[in-house]
């Protein structure tokens, strides 16, 4: 008896495999040329809960959040104490005007997210 894969099956593997994938390489950093200039652009962000947005480049400047735009999400991922990637991150909606959390920005498994209310800006 042979197996056969359907169309279907073969069409989502590319979907499948990427999600095995890490789940920062859709997001984008924005590079700054002062711890200072990347806190001052990121204080909205901090004031919302983002802890840590800002980390040394190897070179010069630093690295603020990584980012990534979604329909009417934002989601922002900051650093830990020791400059790596954070487990937990910064939701924005647009359409609602909320921020909320999320855990685990590097797993393979997606994400876990909660809301909390608030307003953009400061």
């Amino acid at each position: 008896m042979s197996k056969s894969f359907t169309l279907p099956l073969m069409a989502a593997l590319p979907a499948l495999l990427a999600s095995c994938g890490n789940d920062l390489d859709r997001y984008s950093r924005t590079t700054y040329g002062s711890y200072e200039q990347c806190i001052i652009a990121n204080r909205v962000l901090i004031q919302q809960g983002l802890r840590n947005p800002c980390v040394s480049r190897t070179g010069s400047g630093f690295y603020g959040p990584y980012v990534l735009i979604a329909g009417g999400t934002t989601r922002y991922v900051g650093y830990d104490n020791l400059g790596k990637v954070s487990g937990a991150g910064l939701t924005f909606d647009s359409k609602r005007g909320s921020y909320g959390s999320f855990k685990a920005p590097v797993s393979r498994g997606g994400f876990a997210s909660s809301s909390r209310s608030g307003s953009f800006g400061g």
